[in-house]
């Protein structure tokens, strides 16, 4: 990621943390490029992740939830899939369907799956995964599930993310919580929530987007029409 990329992310970063409440009335679709906060839908936690790595299975970089408000660890760039042909131009509504990369804002690695077993709840691992410019491998790739009807995924619209590789379903759960005695007393991520990939599609799988900074629908701009 060059230097002027990594300070327009910043940017960004600050403006989706502190100026995005106006938002939450738009019904627009989430776009390429937006850098979002994905909030779990049961238990209200943010997707987030930290310079943390696993302490078993894959030892990459841990994924978890927290309850924080203004945590920039919680923050995701939309991108395209790692096979894709060419980039998603910014602006580019996410139809369903589609499979992206979720980008970590503050760390550059993409929210990743593979076969490692996750350390709580047993599921498959979730990781973030990558190098300083963002690229990954396949095991980065999720699928965007909306509800039926749905062409476009929308802002504030709860969707499930099927793992691309494995068919496996973003998921999280209050019943697995890191404390004292499957964490350590030392334990670096206390108090917050383990993130899995499991095998059934279930309201523990829902996620939405909240905060965040989104770039207007390219459809919409092109057109003329004002959003």
């Amino acid at each position: 990621m060059s230097l002027h990329t990594s300070l327009f992310i910043a940017v960004l970063v600050i403006i989706a943390l502190f100026d995005s409440e106006a938002l939450k009335e738009t019904t627009e679709p989430v776009t390429c490029g937006s850098v979002v906060k994905l909030i779990h839908k049961d238990t209200g936690n943010n997707l987030h992740s930290h310079g943390i790595a696993w302490g078993s299975g894959s030892g990459q970089q841990s994924v978890t939830t927290n309850s924080a408000k203004t945590d920039k660890g919680s923050l995701w760039v939309v991108k395209e899939s790692s096979k894709a042909s060419e980039v998603c131009e910014i602006g580019t509504p996410v139809k369903c369907g589609d499979i992206i990369r979720l980008e970590h804002a503050d760390t550059t690695k993409n929210l990743h799956s593979h076969l490692f077993k996750a350390p709580v709840s047993g599921n498959q691992e979730v990781s973030g995964f990558g190098d300083e410019h963002g690229n990954g491998d396949s095991g980065d790739n999720w699928q965007v599930v909306c509800e039926s009807g749905q062409g476009l995924w929308y802002r504030y619209v709860p969707v499930h993310f099927r793992h691309a590789d494995t068919n496996r379903y973003l998921v999280t759960s209050g019943r697995h919580v890191f404390n004292q005695q499957n964490c350590g007393h030392q334990c670096p991520i206390m108090g917050q929530t383990e993130v899995s990939a499991g095998g059934s599609k279930t309201s523990a799988g829902k996620w939405l987007t909240d905060q965040g900074v989104y770039f207007p629908s390219k459809i919409d701009t092109d057109s003329g029409d004002e959003l």
